[in-house]
């Protein structure tokens, strides 16, 4: 009765007779024998008011009915309550051991096209069954939380398994590292420095990512699969080229996750080759087969002189050109679809914002700011000067912990500003591009498109920052009136995804060729508030004229003393 003791030193009254009933509920000493109550250990909350399930861990229902079975000792408990409990704990774990060798639902559909297209796999332990994949790799999986392959994985492993080519498009967040790095470290079979086969001497596998931050995500997925094994797995930078100068140190490499400039420089100054390399993966390949990259891309291939060499292209968007350069490429390829082509996942809810011009987009975004959020928040603009400037006029709005990454930053800049989201402390994460492709933040719930996207595959790729590994999220586009022409472009992947769309953009007109060229490429302020740089030019002259007025005045004080000694060696000299 002490909780009924607590509740009644207020001063209310309570008719105890009325309510004998729920009265009884916290009396220990009572034994109810006409109904099957359960009986809480001391200190315990009743069965009845756990409402949600902490005393019982979530088995209330099950105990309820193992305590009113008949049948008991000379103490009213029932005999059988031990067994009873072994026999549900036991079904309990018969459950779980079937929900976990139940073959995987899948989501998407999943589309294989080409020439003796292998069976998909429906668990990780069929790799070892059909592949012999070396038992390491299967515990390191299951040590990093992967229970079982996703659409793109169950497809596309079986098919690198075989040595046969492939192109994936596969939406964003459904695993696409995984499904490469899995055959490849599968079928290097062990680092280079233990094995006992003629393998060659030099690196077995290159990795090509359009973003550094993106290369350093696909080191760290690689290094949670060689954990147990020496692997040499190299992250390119200026560090690590200058160290493989070494032609010994370069020659006990296994792989190589790298940008591509970076790898085209060192292959030019003749301090890398690649003619022992097995393996070709481009990740995010509709960015890197466009005009930015494809040269540099041709190059890190043309080097990959070795006969049996395997590519595979890994995208969640592919546009038609980039396809058929791709497909080019690839030898007796299969290609992979997950889902629609060029669509994000159904669990991003995404929605169309109205602003009426730019500078109406920050007074909307603080406050959407203003209301409850779920951070961690990215929001995405078009230049590094925008970026930059929207951070700091969240600051000085007053939002918290606001950060900011574009590639204008240095290499230590860039990647404190990722550890921080990592790490919960960013709220707000400002960004351009840079951030779009790949990077996997688990974490992010929603995202905002300040700045209109420049393509369909910009938009996909963007809003694919959340959404991941089954979690829901949610994306806000703004809009202007100069952004109305390539609206319908974007509603239409709204449509295809199940985001409802207003009727009145679906009967807007479609976008020519020419227009869509145009998409994303209308000219914006560097400074999202031109408010704030009112009196900045006045002040910039004016700290230009103090600091100029400072240096006259060192000048002239050097010059003072320059004198000075001069007279004094002078008048030496007359003494002398």
């Amino acid at each position: 009765m002490e909780a009924f003791q607590l509740l009644s030193r207020g001063g209310a009254k309570f008719d105890k007779k009325r309510f004998k009933e729920d009265v009884q509920l916290f009396d220990k000493t009572k034994q109810d024998k006409g109904k099957a109550v359960a009986r809480p250990a001391d200190g315990d909350l009743p069965a009845e008011l756990d409402f949600f399930k902490y005393a019982q861990g979530g088995s209330y229902k099950r105990s309820l009915k193992a305590d009113g079975e008949e049948g008991g000792d000379a103490n009213g408990e029932p005999s059988d309550r031990r067994k009873k409990r072994k026999l549900n704990d036991g079904d309990a774990e018969e459950a779980e051991q079937s929900d976990e060798d139940d073959p995987p639902m899948p989501r998407h559909r999943v589309t294989a096209k080409g020439s003796n297209v292998p069976d998909h796999i429906e668990s990780f332990q069929q790799m070892q069954e059909r592949y012999q994949t070396p038992p390491y790799l299967l515990a390191n999986l299951t040590q990093s939380g992967y229970k079982r392959p996703t659409g793109v994985q169950s497809h596309g492993i079986p098919i690198l398994m075989e040595s046969r080519d492939v192109a994936a498009i596969s939406p964003t967040g459904t695993g696409k590292t995984l499904s490469y790095l899995l055959p490849v470290m599968s079928l290097l079979g062990s680092p280079i420095s233990r094995t006992k086969a003629d393998v060659g001497t030099g690196v077995r596998a290159v990795i090509l990512a359009p973003t550094r931050e993106l290369a350093h995500q696909i080191h760290n997925e690689c290094l949670k699969l060689a954990q147990g094994r020496k692997w040499r797995i190299v992250l390119f930078s200026k560090a690590t080229a200058s160290t493989l100068a070494d032609k010994s140190v370069r020659d006990k490499v296994d792989i190589i996750i790298s940008s591509p400039l970076r790898l085209v420089s060192a292959l030019q100054a003749g301090s890398l080759e690649l003619h022992n390399v097995r393996h070709v993966i481009l990740d995010e390949a509709d960015r890197m087969l466009d005009a930015e990259f494809l040269s540099q891309v041709q190059e890190v291939i043309a080097a990959c002189t070795h006969p049996e060499v395997q590519k595979a292209v890994f995208s969640a968007t592919l546009p038609a050109g980039a396809e058929r350069v791709a497909m080019s490429m690839l030898r007796d390829p299969i290609r992979v679809v997950v889902g629609l082509k060029d669509t994000p996942l159904p669990l991003i809810a995404q929605s169309l914002t109205y602003v009426a011009d730019d500078p109406s987009k920050l007074p909307t975004l603080l406050q959407y700011l203003s209301q409850p959020y779920n951070p961690p928040l990215l929001v995405f603009v078009s230049t590094q000067p925008r970026a930059t400037s929207l951070a700091e006029e969240l600051v000085l709005n007053g939002v918290p912990n606001v950060d900011c990454l574009h590639a204008g930053m240095t290499h230590k800049e860039r990647e404190d500003a990722v550890a921080r989201m990592r790490r919960g402390e960013s709220w707000v994460m400002v960004s351009t591009e840079v951030m779009a492709r790949g990077m996997d933040f688990k974490g992010v719930r929603e995202v905002i498109n300040y700045d209109f996207p420049q393509s369909v595959q910009s938009y996909v790729h963007r809003i694919g920052r959340t959404g991941r590994a089954g979690r829901e999220g949610k994306a806000i586009t703004y809009f202007t009136n100069e952004d109305a022409p390539f609206l319908k472009t974007i509603a239409n992947v709204l449509l295809q995804s199940g985001s409802p769309v207003p009727e009145w953009i679906m009967k807007l007109p479609k976008p020519s060729k020419m227009k869509r060229r145009q998409m994303g490429k209308v000219k914006r302020a560097e400074a999202v508030n031109n408010a704030s740089r009112i009196g900045r030019n006045d002040a910039i002259k004016k700290r230009d004229m103090i600091a100029g007025s400072k240096r006259r005045k060192e000048k002239d004080g050097q010059r003072k003393q320059e004198s000075v000694v001069e007279e004094g060696s002078h008048s030496e000299g007359t003494d002398a």
